[in-house]
């Protein structure tokens, strides 16, 4: 039980890392973004570009964590949705965190060697900047989806046995249902580009957004019900018989 305790304390406490860093990586990378010669502008603030760039790899990775401690909890209940979680929260989601973080480092590759060769080539640069850019949009939409996919998978677990209160994990379902949807009208869209919570489309984004808040707090303060666990712990114990 006192393990479970510190499980969930954790996995609260990832949960608020990884929206905090997100949160922070927009706001950190917003006025370069915004400049009028982006991305060829990069190079003038790489510091704050790097930082921007590593709080969203921070993000990836604390989130990535949350379904691995839930594992060996949820396997207990049913092992396929268990691996499932990881395999789509965990990993699939985190590859594409690190696409997204490859392709923020090339844009600042791309600044800095316009910055060396001189405003000749600014056509070019400007090109291949432009792409990069593109797939910073086409993979978090790819990655929305596969969000919403270890999001279901997730709060069905919790949902079927109970370690939190089905009005929460209900709640995560719901927002998993609507989640992807945003990003794949966003996929038809003109520009093609990932929808912004709480904004036309993007809010879809934000029950998900709101739950997962919640959900955190929960998991610190509250933890699972402990009688749920007895149950887990219980049925796990009459399977290895």
């Amino acid at each position: 039980m006192n393990t479970y305790r510190k499980t969930t304390v954790i996995v609260g406490i990832l949960f608020i890392i990884g929206t905090v860093s997100g949160i922070l990586a927009g706001v950190v990378t917003a006025p370069i973004r915004a400049g009028s010669t982006y991305p060829l502008n990069i190079s003038a603030s790489e510091t704050q570009w790097i930082i921007g760039t590593l709080l969203i790899l921070l993000m990836g990775l604390s989130l990535a964590m949350t379904p691995v401690l839930l594992y060996p909890i949820f396997r207990k209940h049913n092992e396929v949705l268990a691996f499932g979680s990881v395999l789509f929260r965990g990993v699939l989601e985190q590859v594409t965190q690190i696409l997204v973080v490859i392709s923020f480092f090339l844009l600042l590759t791309v600044s800095e060697i316009y910055g060396k060769t001189g405003a000749a080539d600014a056509s070019n640069f400007q090109t291949l900047g432009s792409m990069l850019i593109a797939a910073g949009h086409w993979i978090p939409v790819i990655g929305g989806i596969v969000f919403s996919v270890g999001t279901l998978m997730m709060f069905a677990l919790f949902y079927q046995t109970r370690l939190i209160p089905r009005w929460l994990s209900g709640w995560g379902l719901i927002g998993a249902v609507l989640y992807p949807i945003a990003y794949i009208v966003s996929m038809f869209s003109t520009l093609h580009l990932q929808p912004e919570i709480g904004v036309g489309i993007g809010l879809l984004l934000v029950p998900t957004a709101i739950q997962e808040m919640v959900f955190a707090v929960w998991m610190i303060v509250k933890g699972f019900n402990p009688s749920a666990v007895a149950a887990l712990s219980a049925k796990k114990g009459l399977n290895e018989v």
